[in-house]
């Protein structure tokens, strides 16, 4: 689970009818992680529901069963996930709230809208998709602005909400902070990035092979829209990734959608120049990564919190090579033991890579 910073509140001050706001300092770089992994995730989701009429098994029913089970085995998973040395089986102490929970959520009413879309008009309508998700960001907003943020920490409208769906003690940190990262409004509202994610991918599927310049020129515009919308809604409520107010989810979509624009020429023309079908060879460890990712992130959790509660020697196996075997003093220790977990965890997915064995709900 990506770590939650501290970032500033957003402070308002109310005078007669008028709220100001007094910008907080830019979300720090690791903030844009996540979000942009939502929007991998809208990219991976227009495969599995293009149109493909003539393939056998790809029926409305087929797709919506897959996606169910999708849905519930991410729920599944990410329970599992937040109980491994943590709460271990202590269900009432078990977050219920998560990343895995937050992706199956809003790829689950992300995939609504676009299955609601094809039903009104047929085919994949990315004016439907992107109004939508261009819909759905301000209309979450209205909620947070209908609430002070004071005092501090309890910011979110919605947590009494995600409080009645799943119980104080589910939530993050037991609900003691008045938030959640993850919860179940804000897993909503972020299937606006997945919606992002997928219109851009229709675009590549739909002009990629035709047209470079016309699909770079579209999938920059939506980013540029994105990017534009973001600067607007700063002047409302500022960029704020612990409330995932709209400022930060548009400007994260935009840069999710930024960076994908240099990866298709990085990665597809250039791959296109060499050979059809031909991938770079550098791309290798970024194929054998996304390929199995839900393993990288079950893995990631797994070493860690083994090596938190694995005893060597009286200490744990953490603390045994934090202190002993990495031979780094403060800060580059961790940075040197981050390094060792993700070349173990790439090892592992490299080795099942080269097997062609890939872990796909």
């Amino acid at each position: 689970m990506p770590p939650i910073l501290t970032h500033p509140r957003i402070r308002r001050y109310r005078t007669g009818s008028s709220i100001t706001h007094s910008p907080p300092p830019a979300p720090p770089a690791s903030d844009w992680l996540f979000p942009t992994f939502l929007v991998t995730c809208g990219l991976s989701l227009s495969f599995l529901l293009r149109d493909r009429p003539n393939r056998p098994g790809r029926s409305a029913p087929a797709i919506c069963c897959r996606l169910a089970r999708r849905f519930l085995l991410l729920i599944a998973a990410g329970l599992v996930y937040n109980a491994y040395g943590a709460s271990w089986l202590e269900l009432s102490e078990l977050r219920f709230t998560g990343v895995l929970q937050m992706i199956g959520i809003a790829g689950a009413a992300a995939a609504a809208v676009i299955v609601v879309g094809r039903a009104l008009g047929g085919g994949q309508k990315i004016w439907w998709v992107v109004a939508t998700a261009t819909a759905i960001t301000p209309l979450y907003g209205v909620g947070l602005d209908l609430a002070s943020c004071e005092p501090m920490g309890r910011c979110s409208p919605y947590h009494s909400i995600d409080t009645v769906l799943v119980g104080d003690s589910h939530l993050y940190r037991g609900g003691q902070v008045g938030w959640d990262p993850e919860g179940i409004v804000a897993s909503l509202a972020s299937s606006a990035l997945v919606l992002y994610g997928f219109a851009a991918s229709v675009v590549l599927q739909r002009y990629g092979r035709s047209s470079r310049l016309g699909t770079l020129a579209r999938m920059g515009a939506l980013a540029a829209l994105c990017l534009v919308g973001g600067l607007v809604a700063a002047q409302w409520i500022p960029a704020n990734k612990r409330l995932l107010s709209p400022a930060f989810v548009l400007l994260a979509a935009a840069t999710a959608l930024a960076v994908f624009c240099v990866v298709y020429v990085l990665v597809d023309i250039a791959s296109r120049d060499a050979g059809e079908g031909r991938p770079l060879g550098w791309t290798w460890p970024f194929i054998a990564l996304g390929r199995n990712a839900l393993i990288v992130f079950l893995a990631e959790r797994f070493l860690v919190q083994t090596a938190r509660h694995v005893p060597s020697g009286g200490r744990s196996v953490q603390e045994r090579l934090l202190e002993d075997v990495l031979p780094f003093s403060e800060p580059a220790v961790h940075l040197a033991y981050t390094a060792l977990l993700l070349l173990i965890v790439t090892a592992i997915v490299g080795a099942l890579h080269r097997r062609r064995l890939y872990l796909a709900l």
